[in-house]
């Protein structure tokens, strides 16, 4: 072991040393990196210190020290080598990758309950007991006689024809399929729930994240993810409630392998909101992997063997954790000695400056949180997930008022619908070159505010139009309705993650701030709940006047927009890595723009 490179924990050192073995060996893995940055940094820190000299004229005859921690501008892409390109690139393949196939299972539900109905989940609820029924040899119209009593739920079926040559899946009275609305309904709930419940896990994960760094984080993630898939293979008819514990943890593992992605985004400068809303677009495209389950269904391999098959899954997780991610967190700004493997792994401060920092963070976090940025941006994110939980539950009750029938609305139209959220991964990309497109006239963090105002707003109108297209008695209209729902979903999270990981919020806490969204995400869950009670309760299923809700409420979230208008406008956005959050901005910050930026360069 080379005696010069400082390691201090064991997991370091098998992260080093594997990264050494599957890139580019030893020399490069420590030097190649920092040399891809210095030509670029030499220069950058010219421009650094003459900025310095002429904010601070009094201090022009200090001593400059020797090592100097400065940051590179946010704003600007870095010069990069042939190696460096080549491993950011090759992590940016992998990271679309695992989100495409790993992080947004749960959005594939609806070809998963597919192969649910057909393993007679929640059956009982339709009073046919597959069971009791095969074993006492009744025929079909037996058990059809003997769920037509007015006592129990009206059960109806579906006949699987097998064509020759074709694998049969083993269903009751050859190939004939059970179900109800009472089954459906049940379904539907779980799924609920399983959202909620991910989105209440997600604060303590990103706490967990800000304090022990990727490596830990994802680590837990793993374990989290193999728990979840080893509990589906466990599940049953006869054991359905496992499905909420199950892919509650599947979908938790999922989204936090998300987050801790979105990191690798700070390698690519001025491309980095096109990298992260890449990432969001193969999240939201992940149906896929569920499409995948269903087709092998359909070929006899069962639910469970299938998510057995999905634990392999930890295999390509655990190569990028080890050997792509560092241990901590790829820092924003990037700094001019990023690459060297002690700022690498995040030992670049001793412990005592590390003890200090942490007594720190509560007092940072605690102004973010209580800043009317924040606070707007989470009233803002909780009415339109509201927004987009009352569309999924109350999906079937539309097109049943315009007397589309049950079962067609199953096969078809929710299967087009999921089948649509491929659009994730044309639209978000597009939408992270709008961030990334620049003017020259104000300071970068200007810029990038008023480029996440600009999405915001984007989000806010499809929001409003996605609460009148249902009032519209018309299918092609709802029809319609897909695309937007999807465009919109997608916006809104390329609007919060760009918003939050501007430079004017410090990026230790970004966990925090995603599980504070997600918190309250799983609130506006809980008052979908209420919003069902009164449609199907108290106003005859005519979801009208909650519509109206809904729009008073939309048009409230408006207020975020303007709260940040005004403080791009006052020139009230600043860069929390150069001072501290919450402390007063000097008209000169206000008004001169970067010096080194590349609108002034």
């Amino acid at each position: 072991m080379d005696k010069t490179r400082p390691f201090e924990t064991i997991d370091t050192y098998i992260s080093t040393a594997f990264l050494d073995i599957l890139l580019l060996g030893p020399k490069s893995s420590e030097s190649a990196a920092s040399e891809c940055y210095s030509d670029n940094e030499i220069k950058r820190d010219q421009n650094h210190r003459e900025a310095e000299l002429l904010k601070e004229p009094s201090t022009n005859n200090r001593p400059v020290p020797a090592v100097v921690e400065t940051e590179t501008e946010y704003g600007a892409d870095v010069a990069m080598g042939p190696c460096c390109c080549s491993k950011r690139h090759v992590t940016f393949v992998w990271a679309t990758l695992e989100c495409l196939f790993f992080t947004g299972v749960i959005f594939g539900w609806v070809w998963l309950t597919v192969t649910l109905r057909r393993d007679a989940y929640f059956l009982d609820l339709c009073n046919v007991s597959l069971s009791e029924d095969i074993s006492r040899d009744l025929t079909k119209n037996e058990v059809l006689k003997d769920s037509l009593r007015k006592d129990r739920p009206k059960c109806r079926t579906t006949t699987t024809t097998v064509a020759p040559g074709e694998v049969e899946y083993r269903l009751p009275f050859n190939g004939t399929q059970y179900f109800c609305d009472e089954q459906e309904d049940r379904l539907d709930l779980m799924y609920v729930v399983i959202i909620i419940v991910r989105n209440f896990l997600i604060l303590p994960v990103g706490i967990f994240l800000d304090k022990y760094g990727t490596t830990r984080t994802r680590l837990l993630t793993v374990l989290t993810f193999v728990m979840g898939t080893l509990m589906m293979t466990f599940s049953s008819a006869a054991f359905p409630w496992l499905l909420i514990p199950a892919l509650s943890l599947v979908s938790l593992a999922g989204l936090v392998l998300l987050i801790t992605n979105l990191q690798v985004a700070n390698l690519f400068g001025e491309h980095r909101y096109t990298v992260m809303a890449t990432f969001i677009g193969a999240y939201h495209a992940c149906s896929v992997i569920m499409t995948c389950m269903k087709a092998t269904n359909d070929l006899g391999v069962g639910t469970q063997t299938s998510f057995m098959f999905l634990t392999i899954a930890i295999v390509p997780i655990l190569v990028s954790t080890i050997a792509f991610l560092p241990k901590s967190r790829i820092p924003w700004p990037l700094p001019a000695t990023y690459g060297n493997n002690h700022v690498l792994n995040g030992h670049g401060r001793s412990k005592n400056s590390r003890d200090s920092r942490n007594r720190e963070d509560f007092a940072a976090f605690k102004n973010v949180a209580c800043s009317s940025l924040f606070a707007w941006s989470l009233v803002w994110f909780g009415i339109l997930y509201l927004g987009e939980c009352f569309y999924d539950e109350n999906f079937r009750l539309v097109f049943t008022r315009l007397g589309v029938d049950k079962e067609y609305i199953n096969t078809e139209y929710l299967r087009l619908y999921s089948g649509l959220k491929l659009l994730g991964l044309a639209v978000a990309p597009a939408l992270g070159y709008v961030l990334d497109w620049r003017r020259s006239f104000n300071p970068p963090r200007i810029q990038h505010m008023y480029r996440s105002l600009m999405l915001m707003v984007l989000s806010c109108i499809l929001a409003l139009l996605n609460s009148l297209l249902p009032l519209i008695p018309s299918l092609p209209f709802q029809i319609a309705g897909f695309v937007l729902q999807i465009v919109e979903r997608v916006a809104v999270l390329v609007a919060v993650v760009s918003f939050l990981s501007h430079v004017h919020f410090p990026i230790e806490h970004f966990g925090k701030y995603i599980g504070c969204h997600y918190l309250v995400a799983s609130l506006s869950g809980l008052v979908g709940f209420a919003f069902q009670y009164l449609i199907h309760h108290h106003m005859n299923s005519n979801p009208f006047y909650v519509h109206l809700i809904l729009l008073v409420l939309l048009v409230i979230s408006c207020g975020h927009p303007i709260n940040i208008w005004y403080h791009c406008r006052q020139g009230l956005i600043h860069d929390a890595s150069q001072s501290d959050y919450g402390a007063e901005i000097t008209p000169q910050e206000k008004l001169v723009p970067d010096l080194d930026s590349p609108s002034t360069a």
